[in-house]
């Protein structure tokens, strides 16, 4: 009897190995193909006004955080938000580069000023 027992056991932990070389069976009934998914184009005009506000100095900035935060599903909320990344980057180069200019550059100044007045 307890020879059954642990052959049962044996057999419950173990999965059934089976040597046939056919696919898995799937876990799940089949899903059909949607077929592909279709993305609205936003028009021509769309994209021009999107190009011409956002090259604005300070309503670019806020049009761009408006356009990706608000509008989902959008193509150009994804581009509104690489695009701020991308200023976001060339903000903070130049402000590094501004601060070293002005570092230096405010050295070099005082420096030419002392030599102005010893003349």
């Amino acid at each position: 009897m307890n020879s059954k027992l642990t052959d049962n056991a044996a057999s419950v932990d173990k999965p059934a190995v089976s040597h046939k070389t056919s696919a898995p069976a799937p876990l799940s009934a089949p899903v059909s193909d949607p077929g592909p998914q279709y993305v609205r184009r936003a028009p021509i005009r769309s994209w021009f006004s999107t190009f011409m506000i956002m090259n604005l100095p300070i309503i670019g900035w806020i049009y761009l955080l408006i356009l990706a935060l608000r509008r989902k599903g959008d193509q150009r909320r994804d581009f509104a938000k690489a695009y701020l990344v991308y200023k976001l980057v060339f903000l903070v180069v130049a402000l590094g580069i501004l601060a070293v200019f002005l570092y230096f550059g405010l050295e070099m100044a005082d420096n030419l000023l002392e030599y102005m007045e010893m003349l």
